[in-house]
């Protein structure tokens, strides 16, 4: 009983001292357990608040787009124009293939778009519904080139009004020996249709012409030597009226005999130069074209205008002219006379005339191709990183064309054709660049298009260009410097 007690005692002795040590045990242990998960809820709570901060809710961070871009062989292709539309086609950005036939958009939101991809001498590459999705996955596109047709058709060109304008701007130019005036003759043998103001203003040019006042001068004075027409007597006074009948003479030839009478009848004045096939097929359609004549309407019909306005420039002479015993007669002489001076004057106009008449363009047909209107804008991207260039290693630079180039809604040069110049670089801060464009050319299939920096001829300021994105290449416009007509087939 005593032993019993002295064990209770001892214990109740000992439990104060052995408490404390286990309370601080077990703090110990809840620390070194809860400042751990603690630290791991605090850094991903500054996580998530850090991603909040930058991806407001309902936005995604942004993707890329990257690729390469080859042809049929295998080789990469440089300076591939490649362009970036959204799926609503509501914008889009531009960039070029460099020396490893890559390319790469970046800061691309997600969602689908539309990667189109052009090169001189390649058909078009297209791929739609490229996604882009926001779990850093951006797509890798590997485009193939494949060589465009040899032959296309381009049926595109002026207007028949404008190429009736420009074709009545060479014939304007025409003199036989550079000096008698040459205009009712057309080296295009489809020449355009001339509209009745059109046919006026070739009579108006022909008999307001100097050679003609000066060879009525020269023929009044002949006749008054012989003493033709005795009824117009001597002196100033015959003097006078022989000039003016034979001015009167040659404005009713000009103005009722090709002008009047075949904007009635609606037919061509002029004569159609074939130059071409036999020598045989070429007299026989000289003396033919004395008696038929090209309509407005392109097709060949009986030249009754010329005819009937020979006729009443006859009858319109017979108000000046001494009068004849025998008008009818005198009538059917002058209208075969015409016939025969026609027929005459169509074989030496195809013969002889075309090789001692100045000013007749080398090949009228160019009137009729497409032409590049000066002014036209052009806009090019460089296909080299022009980053590292200086002034010392400045030299020929290539670009590419980024867009078609239309003419009457057909397009006469594709994205992705060259252009060249000479460059010079200025000097400046270490992240700029400094260009000056001299001598630029864009290639259309064989024809040379010159360039300029400014749209209007003669007008000052700076070349305007800028960066492309991600890259030392530059993107600028530049404007057509004359009109320049473009072959067919090209």
């Amino acid at each position: 009983m005593t032993r019993e007690l002295e064990t209770v005692a001892l214990l109740t002795l000992m439990e104060p001292d052995v408490r404390p040590a286990a309370q601080q045990w077990i703090i110990r242990l809840v620390i070194r357990c809860l400042v751990p998960a603690l630290w791991v809820i605090f850094a991903a709570g500054l996580a998530s608040a850090q991603d909040q901060s930058q991806n407001p809710p309902g936005q995604h961070a942004p993707g890329a787009i990257h690729g390469t871009v080859k042809d049929s062989s295998g080789s990469v292709v440089v300076g591939a124009i490649v362009k970036l539309e959204t799926a609503a086609s509501t914008g889009h950005r531009t960039t070029v293939t460099d020396e490893a036939g890559s390319f790469h958009f970046s800061a691309v939101e997600p969602g689908n778009y539309k990667i189109t991809i052009a090169a001189d001498g390649f058909a078009p590459w297209v791929s739609v519904n490229v996604a882009v999705t926001a779990d850093g996955n951006p797509p890798l596109l590997s485009a193939v080139l494949q060589v465009a047709p040899t032959s296309t058709k381009l049926d595109v060109g002026l207007s028949q009004h404008e190429l009736a304008v420009e074709q009545l701007k060479a014939e304007e130019k025409q003199r036989l020996l550079g000096v008698f005036p040459h205009y009712f003759v057309t080296y295009e043998p489809n020449a355009a249709p001339l509209t009745a103001a059109q046919k006026f203003q070739l009579g108006w040019k022909t008999f307001f012409d100097p050679v003609p006042v000066l060879f009525s001068a020269i023929g009044a004075g002949i006749q008054q030597a012989r003493n033709s027409y005795a009824g117009y007597g001597q002196g100033m006074e015959g003097y006078a009226k022989r000039f003016g009948a034979n001015y009167a003479d040659r404005v009713d030839g000009v103005l009722v005999g090709q002008v009047i009478m075949q904007s009635v009848f609606r037919q061509d004045p002029r004569y159609f130069y074939k130059g071409t096939g036999t020598v045989r097929r070429r007299f026989l359609y000289a003396i033919a074209t004395a008696f038929v004549c090209k309509g407005d309407n392109g097709h060949w019909q009986p030249a009754y205008s010329e005819v009937l306005g020979g006729m009443a420039a006859y009858e319109l002479s017979t108000l000046y002219r001494p009068g004849t015993s025998r008008p009818w007669l005198r009538l059917s002489h002058t209208v075969l006379l015409n016939f025969a001076g026609s027929a005459s004057g169509n074989v030496f106009e195809e013969f002889v005339f075309r090789w001692a008449t100045t000013h007749v363009p080398k090949t009228a047909a160019t009137l009729a191709q497409p032409v590049l209107r000066e002014g036209t804008p052009v806009s090019l991207i460089s296909v080299e990183d022009l980053s590292s260039k200086t002034a010392e290693n400045a030299g020929p630079i290539a670009f590419v064309l980024a867009s078609d180039i239309q003419v009457g809604g057909a397009i006469v040069a594709n994205a992705g054709s060259r252009a060249s110049g000479q460059v010079s670089y200025g000097s400046g801060p270490a992240d700029a660049i400094h260009v000056s464009l001299e001598r630029m050319h864009l290639k259309v299939g064989n024809t040379e298009v010159p360039l300029r920096s400014n749209q209007i001829r003669g007008a000052a300021g700076a070349l305007e260009y800028h960066r492309l994105e991600d890259s030392g290449r530059i993107a600028l416009t530049l404007y057509v410097a004359q009109n320049v007509a473009i072959p067919a087939g090209q």
